[in-house]
């Protein structure tokens, strides 16, 4: 008790000597409070810095367009109906032959180095387009009519490939003879470091290492990271990608089509625990047609279409091209052709795609406007599996040269029930990307 008094009489003591300062004190430090937490409002807060892995080998020309959208704008957006809105042009007309663009600018649209957006500086580059300007307007003169003309204009412009309109800027990159290593973004609020990488394996062991905060567009997310509690996984269906197992139709075996379509119902299971794809184009789109033939397993109907053109050939043997991503995928496959179709077949991983193969398992990115006359029409360089059919190029023809939307939803339902009848490839699987990030501490 004697302690308790002892203490309490000092305490005593030293307020009623030093209460003055402790008042003034207290009083100071009340006013100090107030004042920052008023006057931090107008304090410049931190920028969200954000590393970010893409896969993938770009040149400052040919950036992803999940960057060149932040940066940039096209002459207009193309929302999910396939319908062109004002971007970069607040308004077009098109003439009645639809062979003339005319694009009206909008005035208010500045570059970020604050200069103004002129026709001149809309620069596309399309092959037999004329391009010509008036004050406030570009317009574009094609030969024939081109019904995904817009999707065109809708690709972002960059100023001298690195200078936009959009919400982020181009601060800095990173180029090693003529490849991207990276680029940063900023924005008033975001700063933004793309870091590319060649393979997801070595963007996700970048991201595991720490080096990365985050990885987009990846088809696969790890098993050890889907448990990780820290790690936000999501899914963006925008971003589908559909597994294709391609057929050369120039091979001695596969310009076959009962032997294209006998490998195709020889395949036990075509989804392996993603969604089932059915055809090139994508199930969201527009345009879609889910009413065609979808090649569900029929052990039976396989070995008597393969064997139907192949007693000439003696033994037969396929090599079965992939990556090593879908390297389990196409060793099934090949395990369903050995067992119910009784042939070899040779699986090798390769790391380029090119057009030395005999069958080869990858996937695409299915374009937002359903032409897709560079892959299939026999006349296009691009078309690797060197496929032909009359039909198809009619129907690919029209397709692009029909601006009347409605028929051009009929040209490419007629487009997709004639080329999985004719079955060039197999389309397995629709797979979405994901994104992987750190979950924020606090």
């Amino acid at each position: 008790m004697k302690a308790i008094r002892r203490y309490y009489w000092l305490t005593q003591k030293f307020l009623s000597r030093h209460y003055k300062v402790i008042l003034r004190t207290t009083f100071v430090v009340l006013v100090l409070s107030s004042a920052l937490i008023y006057f931090s409002r107008y304090l410049p807060t931190p920028k969200q810095y954000t590393r970010i892995g893409l896969v993938g080998k770009f040149s400052p020309e040919t950036l992803p367009l999940l960057i060149q959208s932040q940066v940039s704008q096209g002459l207009v957006t193309v929302n999910a109906d396939g319908d062109p809105e004002p971007a970069l042009a607040k308004s077009w007309v098109v003439s009645e032959d639809k062979l003339v663009y005319t694009f009206l600018l909008d005035p208010d649209i500045k570059w970020h180095d604050g200069s103004s957006l002129k026709p001149e500086d809309v620069v596309y580059n399309f092959k037999e387009v004329e391009s010509s300007y008036e004050e406030g307007k570009v317009i574009f003169k094609l030969k024939e009519p081109f019904a995904p003309f817009m999707n065109a204009v809708a690709r972002p412009i960059l100023k001298n490939s690195k200078i936009g309109t959009g919400q982020f800027s181009i601060i800095a990159s990173r180029v090693n003879t003529g490849v991207v290593q990276s680029i940063t973004l900023s924005s008033p609020k975001e700063k933004l470091t793309y870091k590319f990488y060649p393979t997801e394996t070595s963007a996700i062991t970048a991201f595991k290492l720490g080096e990365i905060d985050k990885v987009e567009n990846i088809s696969y997310v790890p098993d050890d990271l889907l448990d990780d509690s820290s790690v936000n996984t999501t899914k963006n269906s925008s971003l589908a990608r559909i597994a294709v197992l391609f057929f050369n139709n120039n091979d001695n075996l596969l310009t076959s089509k009962t032997a294209r379509q006998g490998l195709a119902y020889a395949i036990k299971d075509k989804t392996f625990g993603y969604t089932r794809a059915l055809s090139p184009i994508d199930q969201e789109s527009w345009a879609y047609n889910p009413l065609v033939k979808d090649y569900e397993h029929d052990a039976g109907r396989a070995k008597a279409l393969f064997s139907t053109d192949i007693e000439n050939l003696g033994m037969v043997k396929i090599e079965l091209k992939t990556s090593l991503q879908y390297l389990d995928i196409a060793e099934a496959i090949a395990n369903d052709w050995r067992q119910i179709l009784g042939i070899a077949v040779d699986v090798k991983v390769v790391t380029n795609i090119s057009s030395d193969y005999q069958v080869l398992l990858t996937d695409f990115a299915p374009p937002s406007d359903p032409d897709q006359y560079t892959v299939w029409h026999s006349t296009q360089p691009t078309n690797f599996t060197h496929y032909s059919n009359l039909k198809i190029d009619k129907l690919l023809e029209d397709g692009r040269r029909t601006m009347d939307k409605k028929l051009r939803i009929d040209i490419y339902q007629d487009f997709q029930r004639f080329l999985l009848e004719d079955s060039p490839a197999v389309f397995l699987f629709r797979t979405s990307g994901f994104t992987i990030e750190r979950k924020p501490l606090f």
